[in-house]
């Protein structure tokens, strides 16, 4: 039994790397994208988003509603909270190729529309920023060379559509004027609710038209009306 005993050992701990690896394997393609979707989907409470991203190899998502006036911001998910910012918070959006600034629109600044492409991407990443002095800006890397075998690793054809996407849709927004933003999204104010109805005021006072429904007096007993016999007879001098 004893020269067995190695064997064992060795067997044991090698079935037991192997479904350590599994089971990071699951939990980095399954798990975690579906906490970060769970997330992000909570965060929207009910708006659909019109464009979002989900990077779990980071643990970092970000979406955007413009109707939902909410912009869903994911950092280190587990350790920071999830941060949300209104339509007129955001002011610009760039987008990096091969850590180059390809596009960029600002609120009241500069403006570069994509132009110059690289014909080899190597790595993608969008610049979202806000108007928030304690964390004024959020990077996201949407596709990177070490991201070839990581869960929704989109390629780079496809990370540069989906910075696309991100970059048209923040312009659209930054485009509109944000009195037009607030007007078109802020909730109108409920209405005043109604006064209480007052409770009805008795008078007290002497109302002749009140005699006029009181019911006539009783005759006296032994008296009868009409009744010429009954009546007391008058001595005449």
């Amino acid at each position: 039994m004893n020269q067995y005993l190695p064997t064992i050992i060795i067997l044991t701990a090698a079935a037991l790397a192997i479904l350590l690896i599994l089971y990071r394997i699951w939990d980095s393609r399954v798990e975690a994208p579906k906490k970060l979707e769970d997330e992000v989907a909570e965060a929207l409470n009910g708006a659909k988003a019109d464009v979002a991203s989900i990077e779990p190899a980071r643990k970092a998502a970000a979406a955007l509603s413009y109707l939902g006036n909410r912009c869903v911001i994911v950092r280190e998910f587990g350790k920071l909270p999830t941060r949300l910012y209104t339509m007129a918070e955001l002011i610009g959006i760039e987008v990096f190729v091969n850590n180059k600034v390809a596009a960029r629109i600002i609120r009241g600044g500069p403006h570069k529309m994509f132009d110059d492409i690289a014909p080899q991407v190597d790595r993608v990443t969008i610049r979202l920023m806000f108007n928030d002095p304690s964390k004024p800006d959020f990077e996201l890397i949407l596709w990177d060379p070490n991201d070839a075998l990581t869960a929704r690793a989109e390629g780079p054809r496809a990370a540069m559509e989906t910075a696309r996407r991100w970059f048209y849709h923040v312009e659209a927004i930054i485009r509109k004027p944000l009195a037009d933003i607030e007007k078109e999204l802020t909730p109108p104010a409920p209405p005043p609710p109604e006064p209480a109805p007052k409770p009805p005021v008795h008078d007290h006072r002497n109302d002749d038209s009140d005699n006029d429904d009181a019911p006539p007096p009783a005759p006296k007993p032994g008296h009868k009306d009409g009744d010429v016999l009954n009546s007391p007879l008058i001595q005449y001098l």
